[in-house]
């Protein structure tokens, strides 16, 4: 069974970082990002955190948050340089409020924030790293720099049309037995994310109707030992 930890709210940053690396079975960990104003990429949880808090700190300076449980992506990579499995970065799209006013001032600012996340990431070329986002200007980018890496979509209702990357990540109000099983049939890696207790009641119920790929999909969770335990009953042991 393939589970990749997502951050909760019963741990801050550093201490979810050191949980995953001492979680056994996990293949892999998933890490939100956001951009503070003077460019220092930051993990961050959106599990947890409304738009107009991720907005404070992409308008702000990393010395005006310091009342924010802050821990830079940087460090996040050095304190999990050996962890073996998959680490995927997801990038919180900026404020593209402005996208119609100014749509040259997105790409910019698109632009800017993956070199950045790419400076990172080029210092840890030894880790399997995953590159994501939800947004399509976001996933332009990322798809011209991250050559090396695989690169993925975070679908939602209003995601636009199909985009060829490497994997996919659906919300439990996405799932579609007919495409994940499509994805699968070219070689994508299919995830489904799970950010709360209900979202995990979604899932078992699509899973009991669909069980002939569900070693096949790789689940995200904020919940990753409660999940794999409720999934290790349901197959018996």
């Amino acid at each position: 069974m393939m589970i990749i930890a997502h951050k909760s709210n019963l741990y801050n940053n550093k201490n979810f970082i050191e949980a995953v690396n001492n979680l056994a079975g996990l293949t892999g960990v998933m890490l939100d990002i956001v951009m503070t104003k003077d460019k220092k990429v930051l993990v961050f949880s959106r599990v947890t955190t409304n738009k107009i808090t991720i907005n404070t700190i992409q308008n702000n300076n990393l010395s005006e948050l310091q009342y924010y449980d802050i821990l830079s992506l940087d460090e996040a990579l050095s304190m999990l340089k050996d962890f073996k499995g998959k680490i995927i970065i997801n990038l919180i799209p900026l404020n593209e409020a402005l996208l119609i006013d100014d749509y040259q001032k997105v790409v910019a600012d698109n632009l800017n924030y993956t070199e950045e996340v790419k400076k990172v990431v080029s210092k840890y070329p030894y880790l399997n790293i995953y590159i994501c986002s939800s947004s399509y200007n976001l996933l332009y980018q990322i798809t011209k720099i991250f050559v090396n890496n695989k690169k993925g979509v975070i679908l939602d209702e209003n995601s636009g049309s199909y985009i060829d990357v490497d994997f996919y990540i659906f919300i439990p109000s996405m799932l579609n037995e007919r495409i994940m099983r499509e994805q699968l049939s070219l070689n994508k890696e299919v995830m489904i994310i799970m950010e709360d207790a209900d979202d995990i009641t979604i899932v078992l119920e699509f899973l009991e109707d669909n069980m002939t790929n569900k070693e096949n999909y790789q689940y995200i969770t904020n919940h990753a030992k409660i999940f794999y335990n409720i999934m290790r009953n349901i197959n018996g042991g």
